[in-house]
């Protein structure tokens, strides 16, 4: 009786997993495969602020490290409230902007969106929660060392509500106007990337060059965060591009593997062009620029994209932001730290090789049969000048509505984004934070002490080799001896 008992129960339990299972669309392993790439994102934007950190001076390393910081706090906030419904609202029948059905993220532990079907929209709130709030930080790097933290506060605040959300409502909304033309945009190469650069640029060209802009060089203060932050911007982006599946399938697998490839790629083509153009050794910041520009590249494409053609996407990008960089410093654009070339140019340039390289055999994974799109290798030649017209939109909304709300923040009292002549000179961690990197050593002897050793190591200034020879009363003479 007892055994029939047990038996009775343990299938009872079954049936009711079943059952369960049956009326549920919620998937455990998806579910735990977005809160980790979620969990991956975030550490995207400590990793972006190193990153920018380093390739900064180290007066304002500190400051850009919180600023990006700052910049996800804000999105957050504005996220919770009313961001992510009019980002991803399902029940609005604009192709434009969503509602405020899920405004402070009402109900959203007890629905699904259309585009996650297998998690609760909570969990995928949390998820796009992390694209938005790494936007604008990737902007403010433009203009590292001259805007003010308030203003770029509240400048933040509207332009994810006016510039950010609209956007990704029309990329990944199912009723967005650039979804319905089926413009391919895997992981955010026009949504983060174009729009975050572009941003940089408006931010750079409105705000003015640096104040002694073309007087002196400006150098790198520390290659090793710049070295552990693109370390964990690559980590992160695992989640990225792989999360972006919004499931654990065959097509995240396929995502996160493309993205590897591109990165390393790209790491070693940047080293090359340094080494080859620039007469630079085994730059390690050359290859750390690489690595991210062709990680910016494979994200519209990393879904869509046989993982091999991924090589591609670290190559050919690569080169062409090496020389737009060089034309950006030409025209005496002053972007700090090549925000418009490594995000702008790289994601609208990935974008243009996921419609030349997007192929069924990847797009058809995980899709309704005969609902997928592919690029110009599948012979389908419409795909490109859609790209285009997605990259168009994207860059014209993004450059006329930042250009306004900068216009308008500098229109507060007391709220002008610039930073006055003293603050830059001094920098902006001591003038804004109160607090440095390395606060028990003085700014100036890090800039000083950066300075010598570079110019150490470039000049020719002769080296001296000391070289122990016997004299002829059997003593040990040093004589020096000098060599090029």
């Amino acid at each position: 009786m007892l055994k029939l008992i047990v038996v009775f129960s343990f299938v009872s339990v079954v049936l009711a997993q079943n059952a369960t299972t049956a009326e549920s669309p919620l998937k455990p392993g998806d579910i735990s495969w977005i809160l980790i790439s979620s969990a991956l994102v975030f550490i995207q934007i400590p990793g972006l602020g190193l990153y920018y950190s380093g390739l900064a001076e180290s007066k304002n390393s500190f400051s850009i490290l919180l600023s990006v910081m700052l910049a996800a706090a804000v999105v957050s906030m504005q996220w919770v409230l009313f961001g992510y419904s009019l980002a991803f609202s399902d029940t609005s029948s604009s192709n434009f902007i969503g509602n405020f059905e899920y405004a402070a993220l009402l109900n959203t532990l007890n629905v699904v969106n259309p585009v996650a079907g297998t998690i609760p929209a909570a969990l995928f709130a949390m998820y796009q929660l992390m694209f938005a709030a790494i936007a604008p930080g990737q902007a403010i790097g433009a203009v590292a060392g001259r805007m003010r933290f308030m203003p770029m506060m509240i400048f933040v605040a509207l332009w994810t509500t006016i510039v950010y959300d609209p956007i990704a409502y029309w990329s990944w909304s199912e009723n967005g106007f650039l979804h319905s033309i089926n413009v391919m945009d895997y992981a955010g190469g026009s949504v983060v990337h174009l729009s975050g650069g572009v941003t940089g640029l408006v931010l750079a060209v409105m705000s003015g060059r640096r104040c002694d802009y073309g007087t002196r060089t400006y150098e790198t203060h520390n290659p090793t965060f710049v070295y552990i932050g693109t370390m964990l911007l690559w980590f992160g982006w695992n989640g990225f591009n792989g999360g972006s599946a919004v499931s654990a399938s065959t097509r995240a697998v396929g995502a996160a593997l493309a993205t590897n490839i591109a990165a390393f790629a790209g790491g070693l083509t940047m080293m090359a062009m340094e080494a080859l153009i620039n007469k630079k050794r085994f730059s390690a910041i050359g290859f750390c620029n690489g690595v991210v520009v062709a990680l910016v590249a494979i994200t519209p494409g990393s879904g869509y994209v046989r993982p091999s053609i991924a090589l591609l996407f670290g190559i050919l990008p690569v080169i062409t932001c090496f020389y737009a960089d060089k034309v950006v410093h030409y025209i005496q654009v002053d972007d700090v730290l090549d925000v418009s070339v490594g995000h702008g140019v790289g994601g609208a340039f990935g974008m243009i090789l996921t419609g030349l390289f997007a192929q069924h055999r990847v797009t058809d994974i995980d899709a309704t049969p005969g609902s997928s799109r592919a690029g110009w290798v599948d012979r389908d030649w419409i795909q490109v000048p859609v790209q285009l017209a997605g990259i168009g939109a994207v860059l014209l909304w993004t450059v006329g509505w930042t250009a306004i709300i900068i216009f308008a923040v500098n229109l507060i009292p007391g709220m002008k984004m610039r930073c006055h002549k003293e603050a830059e000179e001094m920098g902006l961690d001591v003038y804004e934070v109160g607090e440095t990197s390395y606060p028990y050593v003085p700014v100036a002897s890090l800039e000083t002490d950066s300075i010598m050793m570079r110019s150490s190591a470039n000049s020719n200034m002769v080296k001296v080799a000391s070289q122990e020879t016997m004299s002829d009363e059997g003593g040990i003479e040093v004589v020096s001896s000098s060599r090029p």
